[in-house]
Order: structure tokens, then C-alpha cells, then sequence
């Protein structure tokens, strides 16, 4: 092998490695941290991560659809939740790392409490990757 295939194999496996996982904090902004709770529109366990979906009303007092992005159904699995942790119609509080592009969208915090109807749901403690 010549020495510039050998450097360009080093140079595309070094960054495949980079480019193996999107990164969380590439589209959540993990310094900010807004706690919200409204009314589940939708829970999608599956994979390559599950989203809550909920309408919360603003300080002007209009309905924001916001959207919040869990892990994999395998780790939430893992911490004790189900398909029917969440339901549609559900009152949730969460709190979210907002997303930076400014849109109602966030990556859930599971080391902040979620509460469902008043309680709090088993197995919220883990990190927010994969």
C-alpha cells in the first residue's frame, strides 16, 4: 500500500468514528433548561429514540405544540418504562434542554423528575444519550 492510500484509510476511519453518533448537544443547548407541563398529544416508543409530544400554554396564554426527544425504547426499557408509561391525554412535567435552532423542541432531562398526572414516573434517573 503507497503511503497516501495508507494516510487516506487513516484519515476516513478517523472520521467515520466522528461522524458515528449525532451528539445531543449539536441540537439541544444542555445550559438551558426550561421545566414545562401541559397535556401529552402523543408518546412514540420506538427506535432510534422516542419523542413525547404535548401542547403547553405560554405566557400569552396560546397552545404551544412542543415536542421532546428521549432515548432509545431499549434504555427507557431499561429504567422501567413502557409504551403506556405515557398516554395521550396525560398532564406531564418535564423539563427539557431546548433545542438552539429556537423551535418549541427539547431533549428530555431524565435526571429532572417527570410527573405524570401529579406522580412521578419510575426509572427517570440516566443520561440523556444512547
Amino acid at each position: 500500500m503507497t503511503e497516501r492510500c495508507l494516510i487516506a484509510t487513516v484519515v476516513l476511519l478517523a472520521s467515520t468514528s466522528v461522524f458515528a453518533h449525532h451528539g445531543t448537544n449539536a441540537s439541544y443547548d444542555p445550559t438551558k433548561a426550561v421545566t414545562l407541563t401541559g397535556v401529552v398529544t402523543r408518546f412514540t416508543f420506538r427506535n432510534p429514540h422516542s419523542f413525547v409530544e404535548f401542547d403547553v400554554k405560554n405566557e400569552q396564554g396560546e397552545m404551544v405544540h412542543w415536542v421532546g426527544e428521549m432515548n432509545s425504547p431499549t434504555v427507557l426499557r431499561e429504567a422501567g418504562w413502557t409504551a403506556t408509561t405515557i398516554k395521550a391525554g396525560d398532564e406531564l412535567t418535564m423539563t427539557l434542554n431546548p433545542s438552539r435552532a429556537g423551535t418549541p423542541r427539547g431533549v428530555v432531562n431524565r435526571m429532572r423528575p417527570i410527573l405524570v398526572n401529579g406522580k412521578q414516573v419510575l426509572g427517570t434517573g440516566g443520561s440523556n444519550e444512547n
